[in-house]
């Protein structure tokens, strides 16, 4: 789980911000493991929208017990094995009870099978907004977000350039950050929906 050319005091700043409920820490504690959480997750379920899915959860416990943080000796220990749990422990219920996965239909819920119902009102929310997206953006952005297929997947479908894809998330993301952060407070579940690690 080691990021190289993070600086601990860095880290220790940043977790003391989210230790205090600082919103703009968080989402750079976010940027900086997100792709570390969701690459470990992806060498055990082999499926982007379930690494994806895995990822939010993890990431949601993590600001959920973010008054430990600080009591924390080493976050990137404490973060792997958060990880590895979650990732086992789906895992186990996957395989014990084989259902479709979130992501698989673009038409299902994206969050963890535990937030779904916690958080559906704030889903379907987002729903709307990507509905409200002119229909070129609002294909690229389904296409990323919710069936999980890289720049360079929908570059190739949709017979466009990455740089365009690039631009199209980058503008959408934009417009549903703001939307969703005027429709409802709840900020946290905003910046973990409109993340995707592994573009």
């Amino acid at each position: 789980m080691t990021r190289p050319g993070i600086d601990s005091d860095e880290i220790a700043g940043i977790l003391r911000l989210v230790a205090a409920g600082d919103e703009r820490a968080f989402a750079r504690l976010l940027r900086l493991y997100g792709d570390t959480v969701f690459s470990q997750a992806m060498a055990f379920v082999k499926s982007v929208p379930h690494a994806e899915e895995l990822t939010q959860d993890i990431f949601m416990r993590v600001w959920r017990n973010r008054e430990q943080l600080v009591k924390i000796e080493s976050f990137e220990n404490w973060l792997f094995i958060v990880s590895r749990n979650l990732i086992f422990d789906s895992f186990k219920t996957r395989i014990n009870n084989p259902l479709p996965i979130a992501g698989d239909d673009p038409h299902t819920d994206m969050l963890t099978p535990d937030l779904q119902t916690e958080h559906r009102d704030t889903y379907q929310l987002l729903l709307r907004g990507i509905e409200q997206l002119p229909e070129k953006r609002r294909q690229v952005f389904r296409m990323s977000r919710l069936e999980g297929m890289s720049h360079e997947q929908i570059a190739q479908t949709l017979g466009i350039h990455k740089v365009t894809v690039a631009q199209y998330i980058v503008k959408s993301l934009s417009f549903l950050k703001s939307y969703l952060e005027e429709h409802t407070g709840d900020t946290i579940l905003v910046i973990l929906l409109l993340c995707k690690s592994g573009s």
